[in-house]
């Protein structure tokens, strides 16, 4: 089949087939009393999110802000938190620091901080803070949150990764020792993601649904799955937030957001591409555009339970099989770029010279070629699982795949579940599935992150046996990271995105545009992108004078 006509099926093919095609699709969306939603209820925003009887029904006006969100992890222990609750969590509470898109520092509950050495930093507190039940913040709580991150896994541990958590000491109650395992080049990025707990109440049966923090909102009601919200603290240490209240509904569907904003039920939503041009014409909204650091991906389970499992030609029949501008002009109506790489050309230590290094991406779509690749390794016949989050676009993405992959002979079936699950099954070995569509992310903007840690906390690609030398690359993996001598880093950083490509540890297709609407009422000047997740500040969010 030419790439033409393949193309048109595959437009006419998104324009019928609905979200959850699939029959095995799982419904994660709730009512506020936490039964399931099906049907036309989706779609309709007052059931989705609320009704005139809904707890935030009487904060409505200019001291409120309502925030859509595509998901959320059932819980809002901040250190176990890989969705889009944890930019509202961090209302709750806070970090040392953070950093914006810009790469600038914006300082928190740190004051100042001295870089001693390349292994030592000494970070100054600041004095007179008090967590929302009033107990005050000193640097044994940030000890204590360096700790509960290091023993949260694959969510948690990666935020204090640079920090030596046996030789980091607090000096008195307001000066902190930092103390590094190695330099890194990445440090303020992802220390800026080390969330604060009140260390004397912390209780890890109630923290995951009550969080205590510094930080200028409390919690008033979480459903998960369903809302969440926040009121001002009027006793916050910093300058207190134009909003005293701060709503967060979580509306998986891309319509059930667009009919949120149509109704006025919410302030701010994320769009998905097919709705941007919709938007620009509601009234009383502003749409902001811009590419991030995050990306389409499709990830292989290289557990012995997976098609893949010690298998790259079926890997590369995978990559060869799919056509990124495919999902681009389909998923994305053509707000995309095709990726060259595994990693994003957005990362600050990204060079012209890694793009299309391995035939995977210099070669790029090619069904003959896949076709082959398949057959000889045993991948054509078989069926395949493939999860998804979930997510509209995801969704989308998973039935063009399907496709394409049929035109090699392998069968899909797809799984759509909701993100906490994706994420425990990603880290489970044992998990049943063999690929996933979901977002990649670079959270430092460093080609190093992502060939460090997307490897060391997959716990099967480390595995030994997982792909050949995995044991040479894991210990060469945190230099991609630690080197400072620019000329090095850089060729560190060629060879082992060239092992990384070579066995197809993951596929790459495009990065995508992604689009927010904010109510006129709120001030964009105000709107500041966070380096690690992309979300805004909600908290320093101001309405137009």
């Amino acid at each position: 089949m030419n790439k033409r006509r393949l193309l048109a099926i595959l437009l006419c093919l998104v324009l019928l087939l609905p979200l959850a095609a699939c029959a095995n699709t799982q419904d994660s969306s709730l009512t506020e009393s936490g039964e399931s939603q099906t049907g036309s209820d989706q779609g309709d925003a007052s059931s989705a999110g609320g009704s005139s009887d809904s707890p935030d029904a009487a904060a409505s006006g200019k001291d409120t802000i309502t925030i859509a969100l595509r998901n959320d992890a059932g819980s809002l222990d901040a250190s176990l938190i890989n969705t889009d609750t944890y930019a509202a969590v961090t209302c709750i509470q806070e970090t040392l620091w953070d950093l914006s898109e810009e790469n600038e520092v914006i300082m928190l509950l740190a004051e100042d901080v001295d870089q001693v050495s390349d292994t030592e930093w000494i970070v100054h507190l600041r004095q007179g803070v008090t967590f929302s039940n009033g107990n005050p913040f000193t640097a044994d709580d940030v000890i204590f949150s360096i700790q509960k991150h290091k023993d949260s896994g694959a969510t948690g541990s990666p935020r204090v990764q640079t920090i030596d958590a046996e030789k980091t000491y607090a000096i008195d109650d307001y000066t902190l020792s930092m103390q590094l395992l190695a330099p890194n080049v990445a440090n303020w990025s992802i220390t800026a993601m080390l969330v604060i707990y009140d260390a004397e109440s912390y209780d890890p049966e109630t923290g995951s649904q009550n969080p205590i923090g510094t930080g200028p909102y409390v919690l008033k009601e979480y459903v998960p799955n369903s809302y969440l919200n926040l009121e001002r603290r009027e006793d916050y240490w910093g300058e207190l937030p134009d909003a005293k209240y701060l709503n967060f509904k979580i509306l998986s569907e891309t319509s059930q957001r667009v009919n949120a904003l149509e109704t006025g039920l919410v302030d701010i939503a994320q769009l998905a591409t097919e709705d941007v041009e919709y938007a620009n014409t509601l009234e009383g909204f502003n749409v902001d555009s811009r590419y991030t650091g995050n990306y389409k991906m499709i990830g292989f389970n290289l557990g012995e339970n997976s098609a893949y499992y010690q298998n790259i030609d079926a890997r590369r029949a995978v990559a060869h099989a799919i056509d990124p501008q495919a999902i681009i002009d389909a998923v994305y109506l053509g707000q995309g770029k095709v990726m060259h790489a595994a990693v994003p050309e957005l990362c600050f230590d990204f060079e012209e010279r890694f793009n299309d290094m391995d035939d995977t991406y210099a070669i790029g779509y090619d069904v003959a070629l896949a076709t082959e690749l398949a057959q000889s390794s045993g991948l054509a016949g078989q069926t395949v699982k493939l999860m998804t989050d979930g997510l509209a676009d995801s969704v989308k993405t998973a039935e063009i795949v399907q496709i394409m992959l049929g035109e090699i002979g392998v069968t899909v079936e797809i799984n759509n579940y909701d993100s906490a699950t994706v994420w425990q099954m990603l880290y489970d070995p044992a998990a049943e599935y063999d690929m996933s569509i979901g977002a990649g992310i670079a959270p430092n903007r460093r080609v190093g992150d992502q060939l460090l840690n997307g490897v060391r906390y997959s716990p099967t690609m480390s595995a030994p046996g997982a792909f050949p030398g995995v044991e040479e690359y894991l210990e060469l993996a945190p230099l991609c990271m630690s080197t400072l001598d620019e000329q090095e880093l850089s060729e560190l950083l060629f060879d082992m995105l060239g092992r990384y490509e070579e066995y197809v540890l993951h596929f790459s297709t495009c990065n995508i545009l992604y689009a927010n609407a904010y109510s006129t009422a709120i001030d964009l000047d105000s709107v500041i992108y966070t380096f690690g997740t992309g979300s805004a500040r909600f908290a320093d969010l101001k309405f137009v004078s």
